[in-house]
């Protein structure tokens, strides 16, 4: 069970730090776009539309290692104040709310997908991408692994399985 585990969390954690390029990847296009339009008074017609793909996708996809690592952004004036087997059902109520909010998303837009990935959804803009597509698509991946990590916690937390220590990658 454990190496189950250990599998998703390391999944979660290769994709999480895969996506975090794409950032550096979307100030790069940006530049370029902002030095096209204002410096060669020639705009592009994807710069926009492929930082909303790929922004889109880094912030997706990182859903599941943000979650393996315990560190959204969350309010914890009651959390912090509370102790032992509070918290505990704090972490419970948390964790079985996320399933069911992710499992609904996901279930939702299964549909959705299907019928992006069977017409080739593309955004009608003058550079028409498939854009739509791609995005439904990597969103609902993300939620798929969202949900998968969110599944690995609640079953160590009910369990009492604790996550085997392990170096962090370098630049943490």
């Amino acid at each position: 069970m454990q190496a189950l585990l250990g599998a998703v969390d390391r999944l979660s954690q290769t994709v999480g730090l895969s996506v975090a390029h794409f950032y550096f990847v979307c100030a790069l296009i940006t530049a370029y776009e902002v030095i096209m339009r204002y410096v060669f008074h020639a705009p592009t017609l994807w710069a926009f539309e492929v930082v909303m793909v790929v922004c889109a996708c880094a912030w997706a996809l990182s859903g599941a290692y943000v979650t393996m690592r315990n560190s959204h952004i969350s309010i914890t004036v009651v959390y912090q104040y509370s102790k032992g087997k509070a918290r505990w059902w704090l972490d419970l109520f948390h964790m079985v709310v996320t399933l069911g909010a992710m499992g609904t998303l996901g279930y939702a837009m299964y549909g959705l997908v299907e019928d992006a990935l069977h017409t080739f959804e593309r955004s009608g803009t003058s550079f028409n991408s498939p854009e739509p597509m791609i995005i439904k698509l990597v969103l609902f991946a993300g939620v798929c692994l969202y949900c998968l990590q969110t599944l690995v916690n609640l079953i160590r937390h009910v369990s009492g399985l604790e996550r085997p220590a392990r170096p962090l990658p370098q630049g943490e």
